[in-house]
């Protein structure tokens, strides 16, 4: 904030008189302002916002109902003045105790939160991380006497898990609610009845006295408001799902400036990044100065695209150094040239563009049909080749399965560009403002304008004033209107028009925050900055500058198939909605384009309304989990604003059982609560609480803080994307050969670019192959992420370490924060709500810690331990295991693959491969569990990790494992580690029915159990002592056993005083004898022989003394049927 700004602000309390119809007359009687006095350019920029004109009809609305919906258009100010509105009305002064909460704004992205954050503290005057705070995953900075939050909706949702009414705020606002996470959508639902609960509490206080309660305990009406710039309103507003009356509808024309949009007339299906390459710098020779945004699918296109316009820059920058005897030339005469025309000529200009336009018109609609076929027969080009490249997850640059897998689409076009207008290729549109809506008109050259433009650049002492926000650009205006005098200075530096260096920048989710901010920082005079970006900068952020929108039209979306648990990347078409959200950062900061490497028949037609919330497109695990703990019973009841598919539904609540979170009936288990209070997935809790669980069994033999941290420390790995990147950047690693194979290879034929694209790519896996190999550990990826983790947080240089090993500096620093935010949760839930056994009990946060930080020169782990994390991962990842199979039981095209092959248990039929950059690659087990499957060409296994097939019996319920009672004749045995009996069966797992090793089950009937145990208390397996007298007992104990044997009065007895008191374990016996020591005395006297009587005699007293000095730990009886 700038110190040297100086705010005044005073707080003013008065009374009004219309308070009839209040039910909380005793508050709004009190009416608090709280004046701001702002510098005079705060304020000059605050005026210019459409929404200043409607802050009192925002601020009666939000005051007489507890819902509002705003639907604001791009650049309207909502954002950053809405939260302004509200504090000045003195909500979060705590001067009036109905409005006294904190005003809680919830952002879909982290550097969305701290960027509005800043500027709302900078507006107000107020300072970052008191009045005004925020809150996100790793960071949280929030005075005690905070007025107004910023957060993620994720930490909201947690927020809510603890206190649902939420009564620490007074207003809550989800921004960029169009945008429809899951969070969101849990959010919406979840206080559309908050704010109903707050109400009703509210009024019961008024009607007993509010005067009878505490002031910490008085509560008031909460308000809620959803703001979106492209909110499908009927979503929250049609029918009573959600509220019960639709809330009111405020709408704000966006600030936005005039936008030109141009389509291509034939859509380029393959292609893409080539084509935007070349219009970028179509727009650099051709147009006048102003940012260009481009909108790539991932983060892999960005650094390619990156390179790519580096390389061109540096040739401009060359060239720049010779003299340039146009630019002399235009000192002298005066002549302006563009686009290599020289504009004094006018008349050349206008009949080159003329017989261009004659050859352009066209039906709109003309190429729809060749495009949709074109659709079909390349739809794999749209197929993702590596996950490495999404927004959400990288990792599989690493896959060579030695065939071509399409990386064709990543070549540039070849030829050279062409000098003709910038739009020629396209369909020009022009955008005006028609009710808040970019509406596109389509406009024929008109050479009278085109004249008057030429004439107005060329005169010597005319200065081109700024734009105006209400005018109505024409196409050729804003194609070739600027400034002569700055024109004129750009080309008098540069050899050709506007041919000056490219400030080229990426911008995407896993950028470093150091890095995504240069986006905002003031670009050298001479050059022109290119932001090439994912979907982060659609909306929230507003990048300076930009002038120039190149636009693919496509996004990449993670798609779950939940019927065989694959995921898979798709590039698809983006939405209308995004389309509009990406054209409008061109008209932010001025006038700007729109060029779309699509057709308009493809936006009309292909292009879907909006996107799809994640609620239909991602599975539902933790969702139903969440809600469930929370006392929800019916998820499908639950009112989201977009009902989730039933069959999802289900599919969730089947994985929650194979995870033990619920029983059969649907209902949170102990171990269900548990895992619900963890901020994370549930396989990823389920994983912690197995590892303590697991660490509490095995104390003695391991570390268990050196355990945990490890424990932990795999979640981490499991929760954020793979660390084993390669980073290509052409200026640090291109040599001068590789700058000549680039030059061939782009500019080149077909045929060198995909060898160029090949080549780039097995540079990349060459690379992180031998990185990764570095700390590669062979039981799993998951434990060879947390070594890399626990170096990382060792090393002294840890941007060093990560330059030197290849790795993600960001990611890496997103898993140190996650790991001690997910260690300080686990010690933190220890004392709330925890289940004793899933309660940690070895030591404090600071033991785990300093076992973590021991700096070893080896792999730490023992083989006990690194089992037990193992076993840990297995228990979170149940459900998707992998069986290895060979070639032959393989399809005809699978078998010609190089690659280890796994029958995977989620998937029907075919088979899954294990890439070599698998840690687990090189000693391949049995069976191993994986984290995804990723389908490209061929479904791949991701994040394997190797486990014992006991592991999947023990850790199976009857869901997932199938019982058959084995070939032979084994008797039933009983287990005195766990005082129970048991029957030896033969597991079969999952639908393939994988036969796993002989194990044994707890015996569920009662009267089998009590059979069982009498047999097992006269085999002397209960009480060692009766094993030496087997040969003085009547018959042998085995005879019990058999169907014909309670036919005998002995036996029938026997079983029948057991029964009576359903004795089937140690300790219930021993219980009974505490009662009556004579208790079964007759009856085992009776499997005596005669002879033997005075033996028995003293027996029974060995008996008593072998069950009364016992250890306590084997009177313990663990649970029956519990098998973790």
């Amino acid at each position: 904030m700038d110190d040297e700004v100086n705010y005044e602000t005073r707080v003013d309390t008065y009374t009004t008189n219309s308070v009839g119809d209040s039910p909380f007359p005793g508050c709004e009687n009190v009416t608090t302002l709280i004046h701001v006095s702002r510098p005079k350019d705060v304020e000059s920029g605050r005026m210019e916002l459409p929404i200043i004109m409607k802050e009192q009809e925002i601020m009666e609305t939000i005051n007489n109902n507890v819902t509002v919906i705003i639907s604001g258009g791009t650049g309207c100010g909502k954002t950053t003045q809405i939260p302004q509105f509200l504090y000045e009305a003195g909500y979060g002064s705590g001067k009036c105790p109905m409005r006294s909460g904190i005003i809680g704004i919830t952002q879909p992205r982290r550097v969305a939160v701290l960027s509005t954050a800043k500027r709302v503290a900078f507006e107000l005057g107020l300072q970052l991380g008191k009045e005004v705070g925020y809150q996100v995953r790793h960071d949280r900075s929030v005075g005690d006497n905070c007025s107004i939050k910023f957060m993620t909706d994720g930490i909201l949702l947690q927020e809510l898990k603890s206190d649902f009414m939420l009564r620490h705020y007074s207003v809550i606002i989800l921004d960029e609610a169009h945008e429809r996470s899951l969070n969101t959508d849990i959010l919406v639902g979840m206080l559309s009845r908050a704010v109903k609960f707050r109400q009703e509490e509210a009024e019961k206080q008024q009607q007993d006295g509010i005067e009878k309660y505490k002031p910490n305990d008085r509560i008031y009406p909460i308000k809620l408001i959803l703001m979106s710039a492209t909110l499908r309103v009927e979503d929250f507003t049609s029918g009573k799902r959600i509220f019960p009356l639709s809330p009111p509808v405020i709408n704000i024309p966006g600030n936005q400036f005039p936008v030109t949009k141009h389509f291509l007339k034939k859509t380029e299906l393959i292609d893409y990044i080539g084509e935007a390459y070349k219009k970028v710098l179509k727009i650099h020779k051709l147009l006048p100065p102003g940012g260009i945004l481009v909108f790539v699918t991932g983060q892999r296109e960005v650094k390619l695209l990156c390179h790519m316009l580096r390389q061109a820059s540096m040739k401009f920058v060359s060239r720049s150094s010779e003299v340039n005897e146009e630019s002399e030339a235009t000192k002298v005469t005066g002549t302006v040239v563009i686009g290599g025309y020289n504009l004094k000529n006018s008349d050349e200009v206008l009949n080159t563009v003329s017989s261009s336009n004659n050859k352009q018109q066209m039906d709109r609609f003309s190429c729809y049909d060749e495009c949709r076929d074109k659709l079909d027969k390349n739809e794999a080009y749209f197929a993702l080749t590596s996950e490495e490249d999404s927004e959400s997850d990288i990792g599989s640059d690493f896959e060579d399965d030695g065939s071509d897998n399409g990386d064709a689409y990543f070549a540039v076009s070849s030829g050279e560009d062409s000098e003709l207008d910038i739009g020629s290729d396209f369909e020009v549109h022009k955008s005006c403002k028609v009710a808040n809506n970019i509406v596109d008109i389509t406009e024929a050259v008109n050479s009278e304008s085109l004249r008057a433009a030429f004439e107005n650049l060329t005169e010597k002492s005319a200065s081109s004033s700024d734009y105006n926000r209400n005018e109505k650009i024409s196409a050729t205006q804003d194609v070739c209107s600027c400034q002569p005098s700055s024109l004129t200075k750009q080309n008098a530096d540069r050899k050709g028009p506007l041919i000056g260096p490219l400030d080229v920048l990426p911008l995407y989710a896993k950028l470093p925050e150091a890095a995504q901010l240069r986006v905002f920082e003031k670009i050298k005079e001479g050059e022109r900055r290119v932001v090439v970006a994912t979907n982060v900068a659609e909306t929230s952020l507003t990048i300076p500058g930009i002038q120039y929108v190149v636009d693919t039209g496509r996004e990449k979306v993670k798609e779950y198939n939940p019927s065989n648990g694959v995921e898979s990347y798709r590039i698809k078409w983006t939405s209308k909605a995004s389309a509009s959200q990406r054209a409008g950062r061109a008209g932010r900061t001025g006038p700007g384009h729109c060029y779309c490497l699509y057709s308009s028949a493809a936006f009309t037609n292909l292009f879907p309304d909006f996107s799809t919330p994640d609620i239909l497109k991602m599975p539902l695990d933790y969702a139903v989990l969440l809600l469930k703990s929370m006392g929800i019973g019916k998820v499908a009841k639950f009112p989201f604003p977009t009902p989730p598919d039933a069959e999802a539904l289900g599919e969730a609540q089947s994985r929650l059982m194979y995870l033990g979170a619920l029983d059969s009936k649907c209902r949170v288990t102990p171990l269900g609560k548990t895992m619900a209070q963890y901020p994370i997935s549930p396989r990823h809790s389920r994983l912690l609480l197995q590892a303590i669980q697991l660490s509490k069994e095995k104390r003695g033999s391991v570390r268990p803080n050196l355990v945990l941290g490890y424990a932990v420390a795999a979640a981490t790995a499991l929760s954020v994307d793979s660390p084993y990147s390669f980073r290509y950047e052409g200026s640090q690693t291109n040599t001068e050969d590789q700058d000549k194979e680039h030059e061939s290879g782009f500019l080149g034929s077909q045929k060198s670019r995909d060898q160029h694209a090949k080549s780039m790519m097995k540079q990349m896996r060459e690379s992180a192959n031998c990185c990764s190999a570095t700390f590669a550990k062979p039981k799993s990826d998951a434990l060879t992420v947390a070594y890399t983790l626990q170096l990382f947080e060792q090393s002294r240089n840890r941007t060093q370490f990560c330059k030197e090993n290849t790795l993600n500096l960001k990611i890496m620093v997103e898993l140190s924060k996650l790991r001690k935010q997910l260690l300080n949760i686990v010690f933190k839930e220890r004392n709330q709500r925890v289940q004793p056994e899933f309660s940690w009990s070895h030591g404090t946060i600071k033991d785990v810690e300093d076992n973590w930080a021991v700096a070893s020169d080896k792999y730490p782990l023992s083989q006990k331990e690194e089992n037990i994390l193992c076993e840990a991962i297995c228990a979170g990842w149940i459900d998707m295991v992998a069986k290895r199979t060979s070639a032959r039981e393989s399809s005809d095209g699978d078998r010609k693959v190089n690659a280890i092959r796994y029958q995977a248990s989620s998937m029907a039929k075919g088979t899954v491969f294990l890439g070599h950059w698998s840690s687990v690659h090189e000693a391949p087990p049995e069976f191993l569990v994986y984290h995804e499957l990723n389908c490209t060409k061929r479904p791949y296994i991701y994040r394997a990790t190797s486990v014992n097939p006991e592991w999947l019996a023990k850790l199976s319920g009857p869901l997932l494992c199938k019982y058959l009672a084995p070939s032979t004749n084994q008797k039933p045995v009983y287990d005195p580690h766990c005082d129970q009996v048991f029957n030896h069966v033969i597991p079969y797992f999952c639908r393939h029915m994988w036969e796993l090793p002989p194990d044994k089950v707890p015996i569920e009937d009662d009267e089998e159990r009590t059979k069982v145990f009498a047999y097992a208390l006269l085999d002397g397996q209960v009480l060692p002592c009766l094993k030496i007298v087997k040969n003085v007992l009547v018959s042998l104990p085995s005879i019990i056993l058999k169907p014909e044997a309670l036919g005998q009065k002995r036996v029938s007895n026997l079983i029948s005083k057991l029964r009576g008191r359903t004795i089937d374990s140690f300790a219930e016996l021993k219980e009974a004898w505490k009662e009556d020591s004579l208790y079964l005395y007759l009856e085992l006297l009776d499997f005596f022989k005669k002879d033997s009587r005075l033996l028995f005699d003293k027996l029974w007293g060995i008996m008593h003394k072998e069950a009364f000095s016992v250890p306590q730990g084997r009177t313990r009886k663990r649970k029956r049927g519990n098998r973790g």
